[in-house]
């Protein structure tokens, strides 16, 4: 009777173990770094918005790798006056390419920041990352039209409306930030997250050799996954917390990035990456 417990016992760790090391095994939806591959090419990206009826707005995220990959994921943070009001993550195994699609409710006189990351990690001889960013700037007028250039004096009104109030909060909570981190401004080159898609970084000392700023953005988002979207994500969808845009403070000298922006709870943090 001891022998067949003993040997139920061990058929038992066994299958375990077995589950154990197959679920360690499978991919996981973790943005992370890897070097990047300069043959993968996103041969389709988008962050799009489109007003759905009189108070609803549509957030789409898509991409399209031009292979299949190992794994694919898409990020995408959506802000409303510099505010945080909505995340979207999703990731395939394996996969070419990703849709997610979200709806809320539009606000008046606002400005809409979407920003995403389309990234894919590719595994053959070694394993290789690609990636692509897309952002979008919209507004809403006093009566729900949403548009990203004004076609008359009332929308013109409505854009420096929500321009006024969304630069008047950022600069605030900014300034607020570097005072806590005693962070000296004058010595930081400051690019808005949501800026990033259309910057030209190569005017930034230390980063006009190409590879070298996609490593800086691979790694950038590799942080901002683990530390500000993910831990934040919950809170967001709940309505139980109010952060902002995160700002991009680059090193006149060329040395280093530090990133400022809210957790969970409303504390101002940073990222500090070398480069």
């Amino acid at each position: 009777m001891r022998k067949l417990l003993f040997i139920g016992c061990i058929f038992f760790a066994v299958i375990l173990c077995s589950t154990f090391i197959i679920r360690t095994q499978q991919p996981q939806p973790v943005i992370q770094h890897f070097p990047i591959d300069d043959t993968a090419t996103f041969t389709e990206t988008s962050t799009s918005l489109k007003k759905v009826d009189f108070r609803r707005v549509h957030w789409r995220i898509e991409s399209i790798l031009d292979r299949e990959a190992y794994l694919r994921q898409d990020v995408g943070l959506l802000f409303e006056n510099g505010r945080l009001v909505g995340v979207m993550n999703k990731w395939m195994h394996p996969a070419r390419s990703l849709i997610q699609e979200k709806t809320l409710i539009l606000q008046p006189s606002k400005q809409l920041d979407a920003v995403s990351f389309h990234f894919a990690e590719l595994h053959k001889n070694e394993i290789t990352s690609s990636f692509k960013l897309t952002g979008i700037r919209s507004y809403t007028s006093d009566t729900f039209e949403l548009f990203s250039f004004p076609k008359n004096e009332k929308e013109t009104q409505s854009r420096y409306t929500a321009k006024t109030a969304t630069n008047k909060t950022l600069q605030r909570i900014w300034t607020e930030a570097k005072q806590q981190l005693s962070i000296p401004a004058n010595q930081y080159t400051e690019i808005p997250l949501t800026a990033l898609p259309h910057a030209d970084l190569s005017q930034i000392n230390g980063l006009s050799e190409n590879n070298k700023r996609q490593e800086i953005i691979s790694r950038l988002w590799e942080g901002l996954y683990r530390n500000y979207i993910v831990p934040i994500g919950p809170a967001v969808a709940d309505g139980t917390v109010n952060t902002y845009v995160p700002l991009l403070l680059f090193d006149k000298s060329g040395k280093h990035l530090r990133v400022l922006y809210q957790d969970e709870n409303g504390q101002h943090r940073e990222l500090l990456q070398y480069y």
